[in-house]
């Protein structure tokens, strides 16, 4: 839909701009007394009577879009000066919308969402606390897909980032659930900065990028949320958006995207002490 719209925007675009065109240079012709009917042209004498201004209008449309039926003529220079300059400025309007409709066609809507809060995420399968972010596509395929995260800690006036972690992920069809171990030893700095942020409030800004290729148009894809330590939130689970029947998905409901299912206080509690 988001392609629809954009289509029937540049469409009235170029229609007001094409009217706003004939209309301008009938208006010349019609006031420059340039241009007449052929049979009508004496061989001896040019000051002939000025045409309608309905008829200048239709003069200049066929003129801006160069049909030229010869049923109407330019009389004098100024009306072949302006049929020159009228029919360039169709090719330079044409060519313009031309290469805009394409463009448009082709660029992919901005269709990746990321959860409006970053997660702590706990897993009863694993009895482990992940760092968890949950990213929707709703257009094509990506391919070659980096998923970053960094946090930033401000010191003097300054934004430094302290921590950067990126992982990639070669195919992304419709969802991608990234879940950081917060248990695993090589992620230790990560959860220290986060119980800074949770228990001592410390100011942090925690940013998630997502960066892929369009797997049909190659255009290259970035997305990216940021968070405060008030965006952290302990959940249990994600709301499920769909259901497999056989090797077949149900539509996904993009409405749930953002619901999840709270984690219990006590389980909170224990988040202190890994």
């Amino acid at each position: 839909m988001d392609i629809i719209r954009r289509i029937l925007l540049l469409l009235i675009a170029y229609v007001l701009i094409v009217s706003l065109n004939i209309v301008s240079f009938g208006y010349l012709y019609y006031k420059h007394d340039s241009i007449a009917f052929s049979d009508r042209i004496p061989m001896s004498n040019r000051n002939i009577n000025n045409l309608p201004f309905q008829e200048a209008v239709y003069f200049s449309g066929i003129t801006y879009f160069t049909i030229g039926y010869g049923d109407i003529t330019a009389v004098d220079g100024i009306g072949k000066f302006l049929t020159i300059l009228q029919g360039f400025s169709g090719i330079i309007v044409n060519s313009t919308f031309t290469g805009m409709f394409v463009y448009y066609l082709v660029k992919r809507s901005k269709n990746i969402l990321i959860t409006n809060r970053i997660f702590i995420r706990y897993k009863k399968s694993t009895k482990r606390f992940y760092l968890s972010v949950r990213v929707g596509n709703k257009g094509r395929a990506l391919v070659n897909v980096n998923r970053v995260l960094e946090i930033f800690l401000y010191e003097n006036d300054v934004r430094n980032r302290r921590f950067h972690l990126s992982q990639e992920y070669y195919y992304f069809e419709k969802l991608l659930y990234w879940d950081i171990d917060l248990h695993a030893e090589e992620n230790k700095e990560l959860l220290n900065y986060l119980k800074l942020a949770l228990f001592n409030d410390e100011n942090i800004l925690i940013r998630v990028s997502i960066i892929g290729t369009d797997i049909e148009a190659g255009e290259l894809m970035f997305v990216s949320k940021y968070y405060t330590n008030h965006s952290i939130q302990f959940i249990k689970e994600y709301v499920g958006l769909y259901k497999w029947k056989g090797h077949q998905r149900t539509e996904i409901n993009w409405k749930d995207f953002q619901k999840i299912y709270k984690l219990d206080h006590d389980l909170i509690e224990d988040f202190r002490n890994i």
